[in-house]
C-alpha cells in the first residue's frame, strides 16, 4: 500500500485516543504500540482514520506481510481504536467490526540451550548481560525488563526483590536470585525512575532490548530471540522441580481456575527453586556472590 503524510485531523484523533487509553491504565509499552499502529494505519489508508470504511480496513489487513501473530496484534489495536471512536461519539458505526482476528496455533517452548546461554553471558556487555540474566534466570519479558524503575527494587530481610507490572496488567514481586543481585545492583543509582534509558536519551523500549539481544545472537550464529531465555527459565524450572504449580507461579502464568501472582508472600519453595536454578548455573561467574 502507498503511504501518505498524516493529516492534522488524524494526529488529533490519535492524540485524543491515546490520552483516553492512558487514563484507562494501559501500560506505557501498550500505549506506544497503539500510537505506532494507528500512525502506520493512517499513513496507509487513502482517507482519514474516521472516514475509513470496512472495505478500507479489509484492504489494509489483507496487505499486511508480517507474521500471523503480528497481524492479530495490529488488528487488536485497530479494533480498540474504532470501538472507542464509536463509544466517544466520533462515529455512528464501527468499520472494524467484521475484521477477522487470526487464530494463532499453540506454540511449543523454544528454550535457548545452556551452552549457548553461557556463551551469551560470557561475551555480552552491560547492560545487555543483565537483561539476559533477568530473562534467563527470572523469566522476565522484554517489556518487563525495559520498564524496571529504581523504586521497583527493594530489600526485605536481606533479600532483594523486584516488583513490576507484567502481561495483562498483573502486578508481581519476585525475589532476585543471589547470583543475579550483583549485576542488577551495579545499575542502581539513587534517583527514582527507569534504570535504563534508550541510547538517544528517551525511555527504554522493549524493542531495544530484543533488538540488542538479537543482534548479539546473530553475530554468534544463533537464531534465538530474547524470549527464548524466558522459555529456558520455564523449561529448566520444571525440569528441576517437577512441580507444575511452582513453575506456573514462577512464570506468572494464569491457571485454569484463577490467576496466580508470584508475590512476596507466595510459597517459599518458589523462591528457593529460583535460587537453586541460578546458583547451579551461575556459580563461579565473575561478579556473582
Amino acid at each position: 500500500m502507498t503511504t501518505k503524510t498524516l493529516s492534522d485531523n488524524d494526529k488529533r484523533v490519535i492524540r485524543i485516543h491515546a490520552d483516553w487509553a492512558r487514563r484507562t491504565g494501559v501500560t506505557t509499552a501498550t500505549l506506544h504500540h497503539r500510537r505506532e499502529n494507528l500512525r502506520r494505519l493512517a499513513e496507509q489508508l487513502p482517507v482519514e482514520l474516521l472516514d475509513a470504511t470496512a472495505q478500507h480496513l479489509d484492504t489494509w489487513q489483507a496487505s499486511l506481510t508480517v507474521s500471523l501473530s503480528s497481524v492479530r496484534t495490529y488488528t487488536a489495536h485497530v479494533k480498540s481504536f474504532y470501538r472507542w471512536a464509536v463509544e466517544a461519539g466520533h462515529l455512528d458505526g464501527d468499520p472494524s467490526a467484521r475484521l477477522p482476528s487470526p487464530k494463532i496455533p499453540p506454540r511449543t517452548a523454544r528454550p535457548i540451550s545452556e551452552s549457548d546461554l553461557a556463551l551469551l553471558l560470557e561475551v555480552a556487555q552491560e547492560p545487555l548481560r543483565t537483561w539476559l540474566l533477568l530473562a534467563g534466570y527470572m523469566g522476565l519479558r522484554s517489556a518487563e525488563i525495559a520498564q524496571i524503575r529504581r523504586e521497583d527494587i527493594t530489600e526485605h530481610d536481606g533479600r532483594m526483590y523486584l516488583a513490576g507490572i507484567g502481561k495483562g496488567q498483573k502486578p508481581y514481586t519476585m525475589a532476585v536470585p543471589a547470583q543475579v543481585v550483583p549485576y542488577l545492583a551495579a545499575h542502581l543509582g539513587t534517583a527514582r525512575g527507569q534504570l535504563w534509558r534508550a541510547p538517544q536519551g528517551g525511555p527504554l523500549r522493549a524493542t531495544h532490548c530484543t533488538g540488542e539481544a538479537g543482534k548479539l545472537m546473530r553475530s554468534l550464529g544463533m537464531s534465538y530471540t530474547l524470549h527464548c531465555l524466558r522459555h529456558r527459565f520455564g523449561t529448566a524450572m520444571y525440569a528441576q522441580t517437577r512441580d507444575l504449580l511452582v513453575t506456573q507461579e514462577a512464570m506468572r502464568h494464569a491457571s485454569p481456575q484463577n490467576t496466580r501472582l508470584y508475590v512476596l508472600t507466595s510459597r517459599p519453595e518458589t523462591t528457593a527453586a529460583i535460587d537453586r536454578l541460578a546458583s547451579a548455573s551461575l556459580r563461579g561467574r565473575k561478579g556473582a556472590a
